[in-house]
């Protein structure tokens, strides 16, 4: 009778016993619901052969095609090997990471950030490598809006979801003065700049107003014309084939030239009136000036930085 047993981390048993009545028992040995009592009184009972036999069970990834086709020993030994090789990025990560915070100690952020760079390639989650890249990056955060301008418009969902929940919350609890002193820098900008783009957009708008109701004004005046002289430019060609000398031809040719100088009259003053109607809609948008592009750009910032601020 052949036993064959692989070691019992990677295996699980079944133990088949043949009973004196000629049929196969199997037992799975982790089955919690098989009592001790259960078992004492199979070996009483029974009289038959017992066999153990182990068959692996592998913790591994349904998906894994790698382990596809193997051999329980082919798998286990790749199974170890990826174990040997996890250990050693991790143990390369935790080096690099070190190296990295004796760079930080010293202000030398720009060697800092290449380390943490290459730490952040060994490790899925990086808390550690994630947090000292970003310090490195913004001079241990006495450039906040380095961060903040990464992901002004993205928001604060894609930052956490880069950098991390756990590295989020490290950032957060270790510099959030820094945050919460930022954001009141940006409020206090925020305010008179808001009451003065207020007050140039009203300003503007009554100008604006004013010059898009005179030129479509021009526009409608200068319709006037061009409609009569493409009226008498129709009627003066319909009439040319009813009679025989030819008497219309020239009021159409007159009729005709004069339309057509109307015409390019009417599309000057139409180019007029639409320039003018888009600078009013223009005027009606915050991001058409500076001072509403950076009100917007300041609306991001406070965002992510009420995100990061420590609420007390």
């Amino acid at each position: 009778m052949e036993e064959r047993i692989i070691d019992d981390e990677y295996g699980r048993g079944i133990r088949l016993k043949k009973t004196k009545d000629g049929y196969v028992d199997a037992t799975d040995e982790l089955a919690e619901d098989v009592s001790e009592a259960e078992t004492e009184n199979a070996v009483e009972t029974d009289e038959a052969d017992e066999i153990d036999l182990k068959f692996p069970v592998f913790a591994m990834d349904e998906d894994d095609e790698e382990l596809v086709g193997l051999s329980p020993e082919e798998a286990l030994a790749l199974i170890q090997k990826r174990e040997r090789e996890a250990a050693e990025r991790k143990a390369e990560y935790e080096k690099i990471c070190k190296e990295g915070e004796e760079l930080l100690s010293l202000r030398s952020f720009h060697a800092a950030e290449l380390k943490y760079e290459k730490a952040l390639q060994l490790d899925g989650i990086a808390t550690e490598a994630s947090v000292g890249y970003w310090r490195a990056k913004t001079a241990d955060f006495t450039e906040p809006d380095v961060l903040i301008e990464e992901y002004a418009e993205a928001g604060a969902e894609s930052l956490e979801y880069d950098l991390g929940t756990e590295a989020v919350e490290k950032i957060r609890q270790k510099y959030s003065d820094v945050f919460k002193k930022r954001l009141e820098e940006l409020t206090a900008e925020e305010t008179p700049l808001a009451e003065e783009l207020e007050r140039k957009t009203t300003l503007r708008r009554e100008i604006l107003k004013g010059r898009r109701k005179g030129s479509f004004l021009r526009l409608a005046i200068a319709a006037v014309p061009l409609i009569a002289a493409l009226v008498f430019t129709l009627v003066f060609g319909l009439k040319i084939s009813s009679t025989r000398t030819n008497e219309y031809v020239l009021p159409t040719i007159i009729a005709g030239s004069v339309s057509f100088v109307l015409f390019i009259v009417n599309l000057i003053f139409a180019n007029k009136y639409i320039n003018d109607w888009r600078m009013y809609k223009a005027n009606e948008r915050k991001t058409s000036t500076e001072d509403g592009q950076r009100l917007e750009t300041i609306g991001y910032y406070k965002e992510l930085y009420e995100f990061l601020s420590v609420n007390e």
